[in-house]
C-alpha cells in the first residue's frame, strides 16, 4: 500500500493536504485495488473523488472520501455521517480516511457497509456484490496528540471518578471546585479540568452543552479507568504494632498536615461482603508523622502486624474519601473497585457487585 511504502515517520505532522496526496492514479488503494482516477470537487463539503478497480477490470467505483487528521471516536463518527451524505450527493460509495483505523473502528465500518482507508496500512472498502477487500493488524503510526496524555489515570483521573459520582454539571468552575473539596491534596486547575473534559468528549464519553457537561458513557469511563490502573509495587511499605491495647485511627483526624486513606483493599468491608484479613492497610502521605501519631512499633513478621503503613504522594487515594461516625478514612468506590479488579480471583468475583453499584449511582 502507498501509504506504508512511504516510510512515514511515527508522529510526524500531517495535514490534509498531504494525506489526500496519496491519492494518486495509478497507485494502490488497498492492494490489491488500484486508483484510476482522483478529483476534488469545486465543494467545501467534500473531501475528494476516487475512482477504484481491480488491476485488470476496466469497470471502476467512485467513492467519496471524506479526510481528517485525527482519529478519535467523535472525529470517526462525524466522518462517517458526512461521507455518507456525500455519497448520497454524488451517486458513489462513502469512505473515510484517518490516520489510524484500529481493528474496532474497521470492525464498525465493516458493520456500517462505509469504507475506510488509514495512513498505516489497515482499511476496508466495500461495495456491495462487487468487492470486499480488508487488511488489519498495522500499528497506529499517528497516536492522536491530545492537550493531556492520558486523562484515565493519575491527577487526571479525578474528574472521571467525580463523573461517576456525580455525572451531571452546570459549568466546569463548579466540577472543578467540586474536585478541591472532595481532595486531601491541593485538586486540579481549571485547565487542567477542561482539558480532561475534552479529551472525554472527543471520546464520546461526555457530552458539552453550552456550559452543562454530562457524563453519557459511564461503563466505557470505568472500563478505561479500570484498564488504566496499575498497583503501585513500588509503595514504601511498612508493618508495625501499636503500642496500645488496640490500633485507633481516630488518632489521625486532628493531624490536619497529613493526607490518609484506608487502602482499597481495607475498605472493601464498608461497601463489599467480603472477608477482611491480616493488617489493616493505610496508606499516607508522610510516613514518619503517620507512624509517630499512632504510636506504632515496627514489626519484622508481617503477619504480626496490626497495621501496614504505604506511603504515596498519588492524589487518587485521597480522593472522595467516605468517613465513618469516628471519622476514619475510607478509599472510595471507585478506588476500592479498582484495587479489588486488579486482585486475586475471589477479590475480583467481589468487585463484579461494587462495579454494578458504582454504575447505577453514575446514573441517577
Amino acid at each position: 500500500m502507498i501509504f506504508l511504502s512511504e516510510k512515514m515517520a511515527v508522529n510526524t505532522k500531517i495535514d490534509e493536504r498531504r494525506m489526500l496526496a496519496h491519492l494518486r492514479p495509478g497507485e494502490p488503494l488497498l492492494p490489491p485495488l488500484v486508483i484510476r482516477k482522483f478529483d476534488r470537487p469545486n465543494d467545501r463539503e467534500i473531501d475528494a473523488l476516487v475512482d477504484v478497480s481491480f488491476p485488470t477490470d476496466l469497470a471502476t467505483e467512485r467513492f467519496s472520501v471524506e479526510c481528517n487528521t485525527r482519529s478519535t471516536p467523535e472525529v470517526f463518527r462525524k466522518a462517517i455521517r458526512k461521507a455518507s451524505d456525500n455519497a448520497a450527493r454524488f451517486e458513489s460509495h462513502p469512505m473515510v480516511f484517518l490516520p489510524y483505523l484500529s481493528p474496532e473502528k474497521l470492525a464498525k465500518l465493516e458493520e456500517l457497509a462505509v469504507s475506510g482507508i488509514d495512513l498505516c496500512g489497515n482499511g476496508f472498502i466495500y461495495v456491495p456484490n462487487r468487492m470486499c477487500v480488508a487488511r488489519t493488524g498495522n500499528p497506529n503510526l499517528y497516536p492522536d496528540s491530545r492537550p493531556i496524555a492520558n486523562p484515565y489515570r493519575g491527577r487526571s483521573s479525578l474528574v472521571a471518578r467525580m463523573l461517576l459520582n456525580h455525572p451531571h454539571w452546570d459549568s466546569l468552575g463548579q466540577l472543578t471546585e467540586a474536585i478541591k473539596k472532595e481532595t486531601q491534596t491541593k485538586g486540579l486547575s481549571l485547565s487542567q479540568v477542561s482539558k480532561t473534559i475534552a479529551a472525554f468528549a472527543e471520546d464520546l464519553i461526555v457530552t458539552k452543552t453550552g456550559n452543562q457537561i454530562a457524563l453519557t458513557d459511564p461503563v466505557r469511563l470505568l472500563d478505561n479507568l479500570g484498564s488504566e490502573w496499575r498497583r503501585r509495587s513500588s509503595l514504601n511499605r511498612h508493618a508495625y504494632r501499636s503500642s496500645h491495647a488496640k490500633l485507633d485511627l481516630r488518632e489521625l483526624v486532628s493531624v490536619d498536615e497529613l493526607a490518609w486513606s484506608l487502602s482499597g483493599e481495607s475498605s472493601a468491608p464498608r461497601y463489599c461482603t467480603i472477608a477482611q484479613g491480616g493488617p489493616v492497610q493505610l496508606i499516607v502521605n508522610n510516613l514518619k508523622l503517620a507512624e509517630s501519631t499512632l504510636s506504632l512499633i515496627p514489626e519484622s513478621v508481617p503477619s504480626f502486624a496490626d497495621i501496614v503503613l504505604m506511603e504515596s504522594e498519588e492524589d487518587e487515594y485521597y480522593f472522595a474519601n467516605e468517613r465513618d461516625e469516628a471519622g476514619v478514612r475510607y478509599a472510595s468506590r471507585v478506588q476500592t473497585w479498582l484495587e479489588l479488579n486488579a486482585g486475586d480471583a475471589r477479590q475480583r468475583e467481589t468487585a463484579k457487585d461494587l462495579y454494578q453499584t458504582i454504575i447505577r449511582k453514575s446514573r441517577v
